[in-house]
């Protein structure tokens, strides 16, 4: 949202942006309204994203290409569908960190580092991070959401 434009925006309060597999985040978002907003549900989520940046050689030169892939996500519902009005609301909430064992090989540990090396010296550069979002889902619309990143060790 640029200088008042914009429907509204979601902002987010973490306890800490440095957590440990299995730890629980505790947080609150605040939803700032404009005007009424009819909307699926609410969520906070807990997203692990891989993005992978291709290098190499074409006939022409050097080419390079890069995506992103969703590892892990889990959402907390913290309220449903219904109208949602201005101001907004403020909504406390607790979402857990999964366990390490839980997670593909890439984004566990010592592992995933030696992964993300071997990967590197392939042509391909892998990087994971760790983000808790927050969403507004709007149906036939533009979400209102934020996104903060976290580290996960």
């Amino acid at each position: 949202m640029v200088f008042g434009f914009g429907e509204g925006n979601v902002t987010l309060q973490l306890n800490k942006t440095n957590f440990a597999f299995g730890e629980t985040i505790a947080g609150k978002l605040s939803l700032q309204l404009k005007k009424d907003k009819q909307a699926r549900q609410l969520r906070v989520s807990i997203i692990a994203e891989r993005k992978t940046t291709q290098y190499g050689r074409s006939g022409s030169g050097r080419s390079s290409g890069s995506g992103t892939t969703i590892l892990f996500k889990t959402d907390v519902i913290l309220d449903g569908e219904r109208l949602y009005s201005p101001p907004g609301s403020d909504y406390d909430f607790k979402i857990q960190v999964p366990m390490q064992s839980a997670m593909p090989q890439e984004i566990q540990g010592t592992l995933g580092t030696a992964l993300k090396a071997m990967q590197f010296l392939g042509g391909q550069m892998s990087q994971v991070k760790w983000f808790v979002e927050g969403v507004l889902d709007i149906p036939g619309g533009k979400d209102i959401n934020k996104r903060i990143q976290i580290s996960i060790q």
